[in-house]
């Protein structure tokens, strides 16, 4: 068993990551819910699911770009648009959405700014919610808050923006110019239902709150780490994600991966992952459920991290003794020859009843070192209308076709410690249509990813310039220690 770090942001090498002890108490599984349902064929590729009735944001024809054809290499991506925002080296893009009327909404921290329309809700700060146009390359407004805007979500239909701040919730109105309701307390992640139920992350703590900013209830899962938050509205459903760490069984100690389903009332409903430490095997890598999201096709997404190939996402999210519908398309997606790299294992499920309908394992490889497998971590995870699967994070040396990339038909710098990438999936998992990075010569991470009605777009964080720009809203290069990060491209047809 491999143990994770405790802190979210590290500082990439080539080679692999120095990890230290993440402890956080013994637990079980909880009791009252079912798990979810357990596969009943031998792994294969699942179809494409079909477009969601619900949940597609509202918004003219007119404001909403038109969706392009899948590029014709997975290593060549023309962004509309590239950016840094802000000047400071605390600045970052944390979260990206897209408005009702088909808008960019970054979040985050962003210093020296300046374009549009300025609004300040409160006392203002450097946190804020920025708004682009379709393309990325207009600076639409900047609303100022009190607290460094962690995470954001777009209300789809509604149009309301959830966000997450160090100094508490807000929910704002469609243009981010009042807020309709604030709750204290810092908060890390934020999800919105399309009937407007918000979840919010407070330390261990799940708020649930409604559309007017009412109480539901608070959800607390006993001995585990929260990591995510996401809501179905239509299945009345808030997920929760992250792990417990366990102290006895053959694996000790272990970091066993979960998702939960509650009701409004709080009330456990399924459980994927979560396995009790006796029922584990040899499966001693630990797992983290990093981030869940809903998305735009209606369906559950998750993005987890393993330290190490032997792990539990080779196995159904049901039930450890059968394995998981995992999809291999090369050995970037088998992990083999891994030792204890943390990898990236991405899933789809059914949020109405937890069934795993398909998932693959992700890790970058060094060719000079016979392409033992290498750390790639995912921060941000989300799916467009037609279930193509958008990931993200921080690679270490190096993911597929990495010599090969270009953005805007220009060949990037060689990798310099810490690509921040971009992987697109097909619906039924078996194809890359993009997998990318931004970074050109420098090093960052990507935070927060959309994709929906003509647009995609990544939100970002720079440790060190350069990242690949073109059609900046902000003049000038890199300050020293660090910016925030935005680029849009078109969305697939």
């Amino acid at each position: 068993m491999h143990q994770f770090p405790t802190h979210r942001q590290l500082s990439l090498t080539a080679a692999l990551l120095t990890v230290a002890l993440a402890g956080c108490g013994d637990g079980t599984p909880a009791d009252g819910a079912r798990w979810s349902d357990a596969p009943l064929a031998t792994p294969t590729a699942v179809a494409a699911p079909p477009p969601a009735a619900v949940g597609t944001p509202t918004a003219t024809t007119a404001n909403c770009p038109d969706p392009r054809p899948a590029p014709s290499s997975a290593t060549a991506l023309d962004p509309t648009a590239a950016t840094y925002l802000g000047r400071d080296g605390a600045d970052s893009a944390n979260a990206v959405d897209i408005s009702a009327a088909c808008e960019i909404v970054v979040g985050g921290r962003f210093s020296g700014l300046s374009g549009g329309t300025a609004i300040t809700l409160g006392k203002g700060g450097a946190g804020a919610v920025l708004r682009l146009d379709p393309t990325g390359r207009k600076l639409l407004g900047t609303t100022r808050l009190a607290g460094v805007v962690e995470d954001i979500e777009v209300r789809r239909g509604g149009g309301e923006i959830a966000v997450a701040t160090d100094r508490g919730v807000f929910l704002l109105d469609a243009r981010a110019t009042a807020a309709r309701w604030q709750r204290g307390g810092a908060a890390t992640r934020v999800a919105v239902g399309s009937a407007g139920t918000v979840a919010a992350l407070l330390g261990g703590t799940v708020k649930v709150y409604d559309l007017k900013g009412a109480t539901l209830t608070s959800i607390r899962p006993a001995d585990r780490t929260v990591s995510d938050v996401a809501v179905d509205d239509r299945a009345g459903l808030v997920f929760v994600s992250g792990f417990r760490q366990v102290k006895a069984g053959r694996c000790v100690p272990v970091q066993i991966a979960y998702v939960h389903a509650y009701d409004h009332r709080g009330k456990l409903r399924w459980r994927a992952y979560d396995h009790a430490a006796d029922r584990l095997g040899d499966l001693c890598a630990d797992s983290r459920a990093d981030r869940i999201a809903l998305g735009r096709d209606g369906r559950l997404y998750l993005a987890g991290e393993t330290a190490g190939g032997n792990t539990i996402f080779n196995r159904s999210a049901a039930d450890s003794s059968r394995p998981a519908l995992n999809v291999v398309i090369d050995s970037f997606t088998e992990a083999s020859n891994t030792s204890n790299a943390h990898l990236t294992y991405l899933a789809r499920f059914d949020p109405a009843t937890g069934r795993q309908l398909a998932g693959q394992m992700v890790l970058a490889r060094i060719d000079t070192k016979g392409d033992q497998g290498n750390t790639i971590k995912p921060y941000a995870i989300t799916a467009d209308e037609s279930g193509r699967v958008y990931a993200g994070g921080v690679s270490a040396y190096q993911i597929a076709g990495r010599s090969r990339a270009t953005l805007g038909g220009v060949r990037l710098a060689p990798y310099a410690g810490g690509d921040a990438w971009v992987l697109v999936l097909s619906a039924d998992f078996k194809r890359r249509i993009t997998w990318t990075v931004f970074t050109d010569g420098g090093a960052g991470a990507v935070r927060g990813l959309v994709a929906g009605s003509g647009i995609a777009a990544a939100a970002a964080r720079v440790d060190k310039g350069r990242f690949w720009r073109t059609r900046s809203v902000q003049s000038g290069g890199l300050p020293a220690g660090g910016s925030g990060y935005l680029a849009a491209w078109p969305g697939l047809s």
